[in-house]
């Protein structure tokens, strides 16, 4: 007998068809990762890459799939979308006319571009699937692969790791991360004109000239190294001095950020490039919300089309400004939607997502991974990125610890049980 397995998300939706047998296999797949690296059959580790800077949009909600990176026309038991599927630079992709910007997209990048399929996640609650996908791993503390980066290469910039969205995991590294908040709060604490005035009191900012301000800098300086040296040698004491240059580069930020920065996808963009660009951070990430489509999964695909338009824009703007040799960008959801749809027209959560990497060092043009007629991921052979019966699934580690590699991290240090993605690299 089938039992549904339910988890409220939080609007109140329900995921369901997905029967206790099938929740099991899947949940297993992770369980199998981790038992076979235990028992000493982890894959065999690859040198990283050179230090890659790191740019991680984040697909929020939980992304169908089938409407462009994993095609199902014609499946049986697959509610898909209408369209066909083309082929750009050896990637298959669904496409359509109501979405002209995912073929455009594929047409222009696929040669720099890998499609991962069948990444289980094993949940189906937005939290734990979120936290897995970026950081993968199960400890609620850990940070996700783009603040490790940000961390092991480029520690000392203004803001490492820049976060223009909502949900990031900076972990022990918190003092690296840079968050713009959802008003662009940044500005304020950088710009004096900007800082609220008191209810009812008219705005009275006090602005040093240029030579009052070398003059309160000459002072404070001074005050740090005679503590510095009362304190024979104090770390927050010198932490303080070191942060003062790099307090300095960070009014490039606001200077940067100065623009109508609210949640919107493309503003995001602009400021991430403008940031990477001029040395302000190492890693950014970015985020396009409210994908979970319990309701009318037919939305799904005005979201592709708007995404792959803005994708495509994130592309050439890192192009234009030639970070794209040493940049890889991450697209990446925390779980994917079921098969079918439900009551509702809609679909619910599914514990299979898939993700595109491209950029610096990714083999370009090459699909890792399947998923089967069900959805459910595929085993595979992590070298080649082909099924191979004799192979295993994709679990979120292994995903995680791929996207360090390929960015000149060592993933073994972070993600103890992931297999690396060997088949990601060029």
């Amino acid at each position: 007998m089938n039992t549904m397995f339910e988890h409220p998300c939080p609007e109140g939706h329900v995921t369901s068809d997905m029967s206790r047998r099938t929740w099991l296999k899947r949940g297993l797949y992770a369980v199998a990762a981790a038992g076979a690296l235990a028992g000493g059959r982890r894959l065999a580790a690859a040198e990283p890459g050179p230090a890659r800077r790191l740019v991680l949009v984040l697909v929020q909600g939980g992304w169908d799939t089938t409407y462009a990176i994993d095609p199902k026309p014609g499946v049986g038991g697959v509610d898909g979308p209408a369209g066909a599927v083309q082929e750009f630079h050896g990637l298959d992709v669904l496409t359509d006319p109501a979405r002209p910007a995912v073929g455009a997209f594929f047409d222009a990048w696929g040669d720099r571009c890998a499609i991962v399929r069948g990444v289980s996640v094993a949940s189906v609650a937005h939290p734990d699937c979120m936290h897995r996908i970026l950081t993968g791993v199960l400890d609620d503390t850990a940070p996700d692969v783009a603040a490790i980066a940000a961390a092991a290469h480029a520690p000392d910039l203004p803001a490492p790791y820049l976060i223009l969205g909502r949900t990031a995991y900076s972990g022990p590294y918190g003092a690296l991360s840079a968050r713009t908040g959802s008003v662009n709060q940044i500005v304020t604490l950088l710009d004096p004109q900007l800082t609220f005035p008191a209810m009812g009191a008219p705005l009275l900012p006090l602005v040093p000239t240029d030579a009052e301000e070398a003059l309160i800098r000459a002072h404070v300086e001074l005050r740090a190294e005679r503590e510095l040296a009362a304190a024979k040698g104090s770390a927050r004491v010198q932490d303080f001095l070191d942060s003062l240059p790099r307090g300095d580069l960070l009014r490039d930020l606001g200077e940067v950020s100065k623009l109508d920065l609210t949640r919107t996808f493309d503003t995001q963009i602009k400021l991430a490039v403008d940031a990477l660009s001029r040395g302000l951070c190492h890693s950014v990430q970015i985020e396009s919300g409210d994908w979970d489509t319990h309701t009318g999964n037919d939305a799904q695909g005005p979201k592709h089309q708007a995404l792959f338009q803005s994708l495509a824009g994130l592309m050439q703007s890192l192009s234009a400004a030639k970070l794209l040799d040493d940049t890889v960008v991450v697209v990446a959801s925390e779980m994917g939607r079921t098969p079918r749809l439900n009551a509702a027209a809609g679909k619910d959560h599914w514990p299979i997502t898939s993700a595109l990497v491209l950029g610096a060092g990714v083999a370009g043009g090459r699909v890792v991974g399947a998923t089967t007629d069900a959805l459910d991921a595929a085993p595979i052979d992590f070298t080649t990125g082909a099924v191979d019966p004799k192979g295993r699934p994709i679990a979120y580690a292994d995903l995680a610890a791929g996207l360090l590699q390929l960015v000149g991290v060592d993933p073994a240090a972070h993600i103890p049980t992931g297999a690396p993605l060997h088949a990601l690299s060029a």
